[in-house]
């Protein structure tokens, strides 16, 4: 299981006080369902597939999103695990806003949204990188 949590700093600003999320939901879902079943089908000894990302006021410390892969061997769930949180940041359109004591920003480290084949014979990372 990978959980991300709100931080209190970005790259740049260590006094993060809010993070919110919007999602373009009639894309986002079928994208996220996407992910599992491509994770699915690369790792098919995989049991249980979760993706879940809150939208809305997420406070600092709480989780944002949460991955969860089972499978009878690790290396599948840890393998299925990290290509979830990767292609779901690189493919899904989510946006974060980010507020300060002296303002607030949307997006301070925000990405082309890529659809999930653009991800094939790339490393996921290198897509769309891990938090």
């Amino acid at each position: 299981m990978f959980t991300g949590n709100a931080r209190d700093h970005s790259p740049g600003r260590a006094d993060v006080t809010e993070l919110a999320y919007e999602a373009y939901e009639e894309q986002a879902v079928p994208r996220m369902a996407r992910i599992v079943d491509e994770a699915r089908r690369r790792w098919t000894d995989l049991r249980c597939v979760a993706l879940l990302h809150r939208t809305g006021v997420v406070g600092i410390g709480e989780p944002a999103v949460v991955v969860v892969t089972s499978s009878p061997h690790r290396e599948g769930a840890y393998a299925a695990n990290r290509f979830c949180i990767d292609a779901l940041k690189a493919t899904v359109p989510i946006w974060k806003r980010e507020a300060w004591d002296g303002g607030e920003h949307w997006g301070t480290d925000a990405r082309h949204v890529v659809d999930l084949d653009g991800l094939e014979g790339q490393s996921t990372e290198a897509a769309g990188g891990a938090s």
